[in-house]
């Protein structure tokens, strides 16, 4: 096994001092969520920019950045949808460029009706389903390069891996890459998704850039601390270990302290 990784954690920039100096010690990966807070892209958010940028000044680390998903559908085929769909990703890119951020997490567009294994299949609507999201990345893609900044597209309702392999694949570009949200694939296992988180990490695989990692029993979307709920983190761990990929490690709870020292006990992580 690889050395235990680094971990980080994922946080609005009012509550950054609270885990900085965790942060700095060893230049953690780190992801500001404030674009995803209603009415943040709309406001002036210079000002707290330059506060982040001041705090990470001694900073060498991965940072990143929550977009925002609160209405946004990738695959509307409606116009005026997809104009904003576009612009709140742009509005949330030139947030992460004003904190050097080099990752923007956004929203799977792959909603289901039915079986985990029926839904958004090439014999069904994938390739449909592709056309209306491309029209919609395409672009975003070329702004996300042109700030160097990757979309990492995260699981949500998915209940299989595939459709979102489908998506990436189609792209073919190292500015679109895969998330993945641990509590979310443990939901979606309950009812007929893939059969783990493990699973999902390791059909993701050399695509993957980034995890969510928070703990659930499987029935909703808790953000429990690590630890308090019935994911298997030695074999989540193991998974990671087991890919050809480094992707940030993202602590996405309330106390990621908390979930870190549990890792760390267990000898999960430094």
């Amino acid at each position: 096994m690889k050395k235990p990784p680094f971990v980080g954690a994922a946080i609005r920039s009012e509550n950054l001092s609270s885990i900085l100096d965790w942060i700095l010690e060893d230049n953690r990966d780190l992801e500001i969520q404030d674009a995803c807070l209603p009415g943040f892209l709309d406001s002036d958010w210079k000002a707290i920019s330059e506060r982040i940028n001041k705090q990470l000044e001694n900073y060498d680390g991965r940072i990143g950045i929550h977009g925002q998903y609160d209405g946004i559908q990738l695959g509307t085929g409606d116009p005026l949808a997809r104009e904003h769909a576009q612009k709140r990703i742009s509005q949330s890119l030139d947030f992460a460029a004003s904190i050097n951020a080099k990752a923007c997490v956004i929203h799977s567009p792959f909603y289901f009706f039915g079986g985990g294994q029926t839904c958004h299949t090439p014999q069904l609507d994938l390739g449909f389903t592709l056309d209306r999201v491309s029209q919609t990345l395409e672009p975003l893609i070329t702004l996300a390069e042109e700030s160097d900044c990757i979309l990492v597209v995260e699981n949500i309702f998915d209940r299989s891996p595939l459709p979102l392999r489908a998506l990436i694949e189609r792209f073919d570009s190292p500015y679109l890459r895969r998330s993945i949200d641990t509590g979310h694939a443990a939901i979606t296992e309950r009812c007929g998704g893939g059969p783990s988180p493990e699973y999902w990490i390791l059909e993701a695989g050399e695509l993957l850039s980034h995890i969510h990692l928070q703990d659930t029993n499987g029935e909703y979307d808790y953000h429990w601390t690590l630890g308090n709920g019935t994911l298997n983190w030695k074999g989540i761990f193991q998974s990671i270990d087991n890919i050809d990929a480094t992707p940030r490690l993202i602590i996405e709870t309330s106390d990621p302290m908390r979930g870190w020292n549990y890792l760390k006990r267990e000898g999960l992580v430094c």
